[in-house]
Protein backbone atom coordinates (compact mmCIF):
# COMPACT_ATOMS: atom_id res chain seq x y z
CA UNK A 1 0.00 0.00 0.00
CA UNK A 2 1.49 3.29 -1.03
CA UNK A 3 2.43 5.79 1.66
CA UNK A 4 0.32 8.84 1.02
CA UNK A 5 1.79 12.30 0.90
CA UNK A 6 1.47 13.56 4.48
CA UNK A 7 3.62 10.73 5.84
CA UNK A 8 6.33 11.35 3.23
CA UNK A 9 6.15 15.12 3.66
CA UNK A 10 6.48 14.99 7.43
CA UNK A 11 9.46 12.60 7.24
CA UNK A 12 11.28 14.74 4.68
CA UNK A 13 10.74 17.91 6.67
CA UNK A 14 11.97 16.31 9.89
CA UNK A 15 15.15 15.19 8.19
CA UNK A 16 15.81 18.60 6.70
CA UNK A 17 14.78 20.87 9.53
CA UNK A 18 15.26 18.73 12.62
CA UNK A 19 13.78 20.42 15.69
CA UNK A 20 11.86 22.94 13.58
CA UNK A 21 9.83 20.19 11.92
CA UNK A 22 7.72 19.72 15.04
CA UNK A 23 6.57 23.29 14.64
CA UNK A 24 5.74 22.64 10.99
CA UNK A 25 3.65 19.61 11.93
CA UNK A 26 1.66 21.73 14.38
CA UNK A 27 0.63 24.23 11.69
CA UNK A 28 -2.13 23.43 9.18
CA UNK A 29 -0.88 26.15 6.84
CA UNK A 30 2.76 25.03 6.96
CA UNK A 31 1.85 21.38 6.50
CA UNK A 32 -0.15 22.45 3.46
CA UNK A 33 2.91 24.23 2.10
CA UNK A 34 5.04 21.13 2.74
CA UNK A 35 2.53 19.02 0.86
CA UNK A 36 2.66 21.37 -2.13
CA UNK A 37 6.46 21.20 -2.20
CA UNK A 38 6.69 17.41 -1.97
CA UNK A 39 3.63 16.37 -3.97
CA UNK A 40 5.26 17.07 -7.32
CA UNK A 41 8.06 14.60 -6.60
CA UNK A 42 5.90 11.98 -4.90
CA UNK A 43 3.53 11.56 -7.86
CA UNK A 44 6.07 12.09 -10.64
CA UNK A 45 6.83 8.47 -11.55
CA UNK A 46 4.97 5.80 -13.48
CA UNK A 47 5.01 3.42 -10.51
CA UNK A 48 2.99 5.78 -8.28
CA UNK A 49 0.32 6.07 -10.95
CA UNK A 50 0.33 2.36 -11.77
CA UNK A 51 -1.09 1.50 -8.36
CA UNK A 52 -3.86 4.08 -8.67
CA UNK A 53 -4.69 3.08 -12.25
CA UNK A 54 -4.91 -0.57 -11.24
CA UNK A 55 -7.19 0.17 -8.28
CA UNK A 56 -10.33 -1.29 -9.85
CA UNK A 57 -12.61 0.11 -7.12
CA UNK A 58 -11.25 3.62 -7.61
CA UNK A 59 -11.47 3.53 -11.40
CA UNK A 60 -14.95 1.97 -11.53
CA UNK A 61 -16.40 4.36 -8.94
CA UNK A 62 -14.99 7.47 -10.59
CA UNK A 63 -16.16 6.24 -14.00
CA UNK A 64 -19.70 5.76 -12.71
CA UNK A 65 -19.70 9.05 -10.80
CA UNK A 66 -18.37 11.07 -13.73
CA UNK A 67 -20.70 9.57 -16.33
CA UNK A 68 -23.71 10.10 -14.05
CA UNK A 69 -22.89 13.71 -13.16
CA UNK A 70 -21.09 15.31 -16.11
CA UNK A 71 -23.62 16.57 -18.64
CA UNK A 72 -23.32 17.25 -22.37
CA UNK A 73 -21.61 20.60 -22.88
CA UNK A 74 -20.22 20.99 -19.36
CA UNK A 75 -16.96 22.79 -18.67
CA UNK A 76 -14.95 20.66 -16.23
CA UNK A 77 -11.83 21.38 -14.18
CA UNK A 78 -9.83 18.29 -13.15
CA UNK A 79 -7.74 19.27 -10.13
CA UNK A 80 -4.43 17.41 -9.88
CA UNK A 81 -4.97 15.53 -13.12
CA UNK A 82 -1.93 13.22 -12.79
CA UNK A 83 -2.24 10.59 -15.54
CA UNK A 84 -5.26 12.46 -16.91
CA UNK A 85 -7.60 9.49 -16.62
CA UNK A 86 -10.36 11.42 -14.82
CA UNK A 87 -10.17 14.25 -17.33
CA UNK A 88 -10.45 11.72 -20.15
CA UNK A 89 -13.51 10.14 -18.52
CA UNK A 90 -15.12 13.60 -18.30
CA UNK A 91 -14.37 14.15 -21.97
CA UNK A 92 -15.96 10.83 -22.90
CA UNK A 93 -18.97 11.66 -20.71
CA UNK A 94 -19.80 14.64 -22.93
CA UNK A 95 -17.91 17.61 -21.49
CA UNK A 96 -17.41 20.41 -23.99
CA UNK A 97 -14.08 21.32 -22.43
CA UNK A 98 -11.89 19.95 -19.64
CA UNK A 99 -9.15 21.89 -17.92
CA UNK A 100 -6.57 19.38 -16.63
CA UNK A 101 -4.46 21.15 -13.99
CA UNK A 102 -1.36 19.76 -12.30
CA UNK A 103 1.88 21.26 -11.02
CA UNK A 104 3.88 18.08 -11.72
CA UNK A 105 5.91 17.48 -14.86
CA UNK A 106 3.98 14.21 -15.11
CA UNK A 107 1.27 16.20 -16.90
CA UNK A 108 3.34 15.68 -20.07
CA UNK A 109 2.51 11.96 -19.88
CA UNK A 110 -1.19 12.82 -19.65
CA UNK A 111 -0.84 15.16 -22.62
CA UNK A 112 0.71 12.37 -24.69
CA UNK A 113 -2.01 9.89 -23.68
CA UNK A 114 -4.66 12.38 -24.82
CA UNK A 115 -2.92 12.75 -28.18
CA UNK A 116 -2.67 8.98 -28.62
CA UNK A 117 -6.41 8.62 -27.90
CA UNK A 118 -7.53 11.52 -30.15
CA UNK A 119 -8.91 13.43 -27.14
CA UNK A 120 -8.85 17.04 -28.28
CA UNK A 121 -11.08 18.90 -25.83
CA UNK A 122 -8.76 18.61 -22.80
CA UNK A 123 -6.50 21.59 -22.14
CA UNK A 124 -3.47 20.76 -19.99
CA UNK A 125 -2.25 23.45 -17.58
CA UNK A 126 1.08 22.89 -15.85
CA UNK A 127 0.74 25.06 -12.74
CA UNK A 128 -0.39 25.12 -9.14
CA UNK A 129 -4.19 25.29 -9.09
CA UNK A 130 -4.10 28.50 -7.01
CA UNK A 131 -2.37 30.23 -9.92
CA UNK A 132 -4.87 29.12 -12.56
CA UNK A 133 -7.87 31.15 -13.68
CA UNK A 134 -9.97 29.75 -16.57
CA UNK A 135 -11.49 32.11 -19.08
CA UNK A 136 -14.96 31.06 -17.90
CA UNK A 137 -16.53 29.66 -14.75
CA UNK A 138 -16.71 25.86 -14.70
CA UNK A 139 -19.75 23.61 -14.29
CA UNK A 140 -17.92 20.73 -12.58
CA UNK A 141 -14.93 20.66 -10.25
CA UNK A 142 -13.50 17.13 -10.42
CA UNK A 143 -10.85 15.93 -7.99
CA UNK A 144 -9.21 12.98 -6.28
CA UNK A 145 -7.54 14.81 -3.40
CA UNK A 146 -8.23 12.25 -0.66
CA UNK A 147 -5.37 10.87 1.41
CA UNK A 148 -5.46 7.73 3.52
CA UNK A 149 -7.06 9.73 6.33
CA UNK A 150 -9.04 11.90 3.90
CA UNK A 151 -7.57 15.30 4.71
CA UNK A 152 -3.84 14.74 4.31
CA UNK A 153 -3.58 15.65 0.62
CA UNK A 154 -4.73 19.22 1.23
CA UNK A 155 -8.21 18.41 -0.07
CA UNK A 156 -10.04 21.10 1.86
CA UNK A 157 -7.65 23.95 1.07
CA UNK A 158 -7.32 23.04 -2.61
CA UNK A 159 -10.96 22.29 -3.42
CA UNK A 160 -12.53 25.11 -1.38
CA UNK A 161 -10.14 27.67 -2.86
CA UNK A 162 -11.08 26.64 -6.40
CA UNK A 163 -14.76 26.36 -5.53
CA UNK A 164 -14.87 29.95 -4.37
CA UNK A 165 -12.97 31.28 -7.40
CA UNK A 166 -13.97 29.28 -10.47
CA UNK A 167 -17.11 27.19 -9.87
CA UNK A 168 -20.38 28.51 -11.30
CA UNK A 169 -23.27 29.15 -8.89
CA UNK A 170 -25.02 25.80 -8.69
CA UNK A 171 -21.94 24.03 -10.06
CA UNK A 172 -21.02 20.52 -8.97
CA UNK A 173 -18.04 19.10 -7.08
CA UNK A 174 -17.20 15.43 -7.71
CA UNK A 175 -17.06 13.92 -5.16
CA UNK A 176 -18.52 16.38 -2.64
CA UNK A 177 -20.06 14.48 0.29
CA UNK A 178 -17.66 12.82 2.74
CA UNK A 179 -17.78 10.80 5.94
CA UNK A 180 -14.77 10.07 8.15
CA UNK A 181 -14.85 6.95 10.35
CA UNK A 182 -12.65 5.98 13.28
CA UNK A 183 -14.03 2.62 14.43
CA UNK A 184 -13.07 -0.08 16.96
CA UNK A 185 -12.29 -3.27 15.08
CA UNK A 186 -11.59 -6.95 15.64
CA UNK A 187 -8.91 -8.82 13.70
CA UNK A 188 -9.13 -12.38 12.49
CA UNK A 189 -7.37 -14.59 15.05
CA UNK A 190 -4.66 -15.54 12.55
CA UNK A 191 -3.83 -11.86 11.87
CA UNK A 192 -3.77 -10.63 15.46
CA UNK A 193 -0.61 -9.43 17.21
CA UNK A 194 -1.17 -9.08 20.96
CA UNK A 195 0.84 -6.83 23.21
CA UNK A 196 3.79 -8.55 24.90
CA UNK A 197 2.03 -8.94 28.25
CA UNK A 198 -1.26 -10.12 26.71
CA UNK A 199 0.30 -12.84 24.53
CA UNK A 200 -1.08 -16.31 25.41
CA UNK A 201 1.54 -19.05 25.68
CA UNK A 202 1.43 -22.79 26.38
CA UNK A 203 2.57 -24.58 29.56
CA UNK A 204 1.04 -21.93 31.81
CA UNK A 205 3.68 -19.32 30.90
CA UNK A 206 2.27 -15.92 31.91
CA UNK A 207 3.71 -12.62 30.66
CA UNK A 208 1.09 -10.47 32.42
CA UNK A 209 3.39 -9.04 35.08
CA UNK A 210 5.55 -7.49 32.37
CA UNK A 211 2.94 -4.80 31.77
CA UNK A 212 4.03 -3.00 34.94
CA UNK A 213 7.58 -4.28 35.20
CA UNK A 214 10.39 -1.68 35.30
CA UNK A 215 12.68 -4.33 33.81
CA UNK A 216 10.45 -4.78 30.76
CA UNK A 217 9.83 -1.02 30.59
CA UNK A 218 13.55 -0.45 30.06
CA UNK A 219 13.26 -2.40 26.82
CA UNK A 220 10.08 -0.72 25.61
CA UNK A 221 11.35 1.27 22.66
CA UNK A 222 8.09 3.07 22.21
CA UNK A 223 6.52 0.81 19.61
CA UNK A 224 4.17 2.96 17.58
CA UNK A 225 0.65 3.25 18.89
CA UNK A 226 -0.38 3.97 15.29
CA UNK A 227 0.07 1.09 12.86
CA UNK A 228 -1.28 0.10 9.44
CA UNK A 229 -4.01 -2.48 8.89
CA UNK A 230 -3.00 -5.32 6.61
CA UNK A 231 -5.58 -6.02 3.86
CA UNK A 232 -7.93 -8.83 4.83
CA UNK A 233 -7.01 -8.73 8.52
CA UNK A 234 -10.23 -7.20 9.91
CA UNK A 235 -13.01 -9.62 10.86
CA UNK A 236 -15.61 -7.16 12.18
CA UNK A 237 -16.35 -3.84 13.82
CA UNK A 238 -17.57 -3.36 17.39
CA UNK A 239 -21.14 -2.11 17.14
CA UNK A 240 -22.59 -0.15 14.22
CA UNK A 241 -20.14 2.27 12.56
CA UNK A 242 -21.01 5.97 12.68
CA UNK A 243 -19.01 8.82 11.12
CA UNK A 244 -17.14 11.19 13.40
CA UNK A 245 -17.23 13.84 10.67
CA UNK A 246 -19.67 14.37 7.80
CA UNK A 247 -19.61 17.29 5.39
CA UNK A 248 -20.38 18.49 1.86
CA UNK A 249 -17.80 20.50 -0.07
CA UNK A 250 -20.56 22.51 -1.71
CA UNK A 251 -21.53 24.08 1.63
CA UNK A 252 -18.51 23.68 3.96
CA UNK A 253 -17.06 27.07 4.85
CA UNK A 254 -13.65 25.91 6.09
CA UNK A 255 -11.83 23.31 8.17
CA UNK A 256 -12.49 25.54 11.16
CA UNK A 257 -16.07 24.24 11.10
CA UNK A 258 -14.89 20.89 12.49
CA UNK A 259 -14.76 19.88 16.15
CA UNK A 260 -11.42 18.43 17.20
CA UNK A 261 -12.59 16.11 20.00
CA UNK A 262 -15.16 13.34 19.61
CA UNK A 263 -16.62 10.74 21.94
CA UNK A 264 -16.74 7.23 20.45
CA UNK A 265 -19.11 4.81 22.18
CA UNK A 266 -19.77 1.34 20.79
CA UNK A 267 -21.55 -1.63 22.43
CA UNK A 268 -20.23 -5.11 21.70
CA UNK A 269 -22.67 -7.71 20.39
CA UNK A 270 -20.33 -10.59 21.34
CA UNK A 271 -17.19 -11.32 23.32
CA UNK A 272 -14.20 -10.01 21.39
CA UNK A 273 -10.70 -8.61 21.48
CA UNK A 274 -10.67 -5.01 20.29
CA UNK A 275 -7.40 -4.71 18.40
CA UNK A 276 -7.62 -1.01 17.65
CA UNK A 277 -9.46 1.86 16.02
CA UNK A 278 -9.36 1.92 12.22
CA UNK A 279 -9.56 5.06 10.04
CA UNK A 280 -11.42 5.08 6.75
CA UNK A 281 -13.61 7.39 4.69
CA UNK A 282 -16.51 7.34 2.28
CA UNK A 283 -16.78 9.72 -0.69
CA UNK A 284 -20.18 10.15 -2.31
CA UNK A 285 -20.74 11.35 -5.88
CA UNK A 286 -24.52 10.92 -5.76
CA UNK A 287 -27.10 8.68 -4.10
CA UNK A 288 -25.92 5.68 -6.11
CA UNK A 289 -22.16 6.14 -6.33
CA UNK A 290 -20.00 5.84 -3.21
CA UNK A 291 -16.29 5.14 -2.80
CA UNK A 292 -15.40 3.51 0.52
CA UNK A 293 -12.01 2.62 1.96
CA UNK A 294 -13.48 0.50 4.77
CA UNK A 295 -11.25 -2.47 5.64
CA UNK A 296 -14.35 -4.66 5.28
CA UNK A 297 -14.91 -3.49 1.68
CA UNK A 298 -12.94 -4.53 -1.43
CA UNK A 299 -9.31 -3.44 -1.19
CA UNK A 300 -8.33 -0.04 -2.62
CA UNK A 301 -5.02 1.78 -3.03
CA UNK A 302 -5.77 3.77 0.13
CA UNK A 303 -4.33 2.46 3.40
CA UNK A 304 -6.01 2.20 6.81
CA UNK A 305 -4.27 3.73 9.81
CA UNK A 306 -5.10 2.10 13.15
CA UNK A 307 -4.75 3.25 16.74
CA UNK A 308 -3.65 0.19 18.73
CA UNK A 309 -5.79 -0.93 21.69
CA UNK A 310 -5.67 -4.71 22.43
CA UNK A 311 -8.57 -4.73 24.90
CA UNK A 312 -10.91 -7.61 25.70
CA UNK A 313 -14.62 -6.80 25.77
CA UNK A 314 -17.69 -8.85 26.70
CA UNK A 315 -21.00 -8.94 24.85
CA UNK A 316 -23.17 -6.04 26.01
CA UNK A 317 -20.22 -4.02 27.29
CA UNK A 318 -19.74 -0.49 25.99
CA UNK A 319 -16.44 0.99 24.85
CA UNK A 320 -15.93 4.69 25.61
CA UNK A 321 -12.99 6.41 23.93
CA UNK A 322 -12.10 9.98 23.07
CA UNK A 323 -10.75 10.84 19.64
CA UNK A 324 -8.66 13.99 19.27
CA UNK A 325 -8.03 14.92 15.67
CA UNK A 326 -5.05 17.18 16.31
CA UNK A 327 -4.20 18.68 12.92
CA UNK A 328 -6.49 17.39 10.20
CA UNK A 329 -3.76 17.28 7.55
CA UNK A 330 -1.42 15.18 9.73
CA UNK A 331 -3.05 12.07 11.20
CA UNK A 332 0.11 11.25 13.16
CA UNK A 333 -1.09 14.01 15.51
CA UNK A 334 -4.44 12.28 16.08
CA UNK A 335 -4.96 10.21 19.23
CA UNK A 336 -7.50 7.81 20.73
CA UNK A 337 -7.66 7.29 24.50
CA UNK A 338 -9.85 5.28 26.82
CA UNK A 339 -12.28 7.15 29.09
Amino acid sequence: MRERVSRIATRIVRRIFGFGASRVARSEWLMGAVYDLTNEANFSGLSEHEEMLNDKVRIATYHAGIHANVSEGDVVLDLGTGSGVLAFMASRAGAAKVYAVDHSEFIEVAREVAHNNDITNVEFIHTNSREFMPTEKVDVLLHEQMGDELFNENMLENVLELRDRVLKPGGRILPAHFQLFVEPMVFHDTMRVRRFWNTPLPDGIDLGASERSPVAAAFDKGRAEQLWVRPGSVASMVGAPAPVLEFDLHTLASADDFTASHLIERTATEDAIVDGFCVWFEARFDSETVLTTSPLAPVTSWGNRMFRVDEEIAAGETLRYQLDLGHLVDASTWSVRRL
